[in-house]
């Protein structure tokens, strides 16, 4: 695999944090690094595909979900009476 460096100015604290880190597992700063980064970019890579797979859809169907009817759901979680997940309730009206 092709490698590339990259420099970054990080906080002197994450920089101690990463030094201890490195000293107690016993792995390179550079690969606690790479690690940290693999992790970030993959969720947040996932993330943007998912946001980005919702709005098609809901530009597809011309609706959408309140704010109102997500947030009344996700407060029901952990409840006696978890309310079902909410139907699309906000047509978009957007000009196809």
């Amino acid at each position: 695999m092709t490698k590339t460096m990259i420099s970054a100015r990080i906080p002197e604290k994450l920089s101690d944090d990463l030094e201890t880190l490195a000293a107690l597992t016993n792995r390179s700063k550079g690969y606690l690094l790479t690690a940290a980064l693999e992790d970030y970019v993959g969720r947040q890579a996932w993330l943007a595909k998912k946001i980005d797979a919702a709005v098609k859809a809901a530009d597809e169907a011309d609706m959408a979900h309140s704010n109102e009817s997500v947030m009344a759901w996700i407060e029901s979680w952990g409840t006696e009476n978890p309310l079902p997940r909410p139907q699309p309730d906000i047509h978009l009206n957007r000009s196809k």
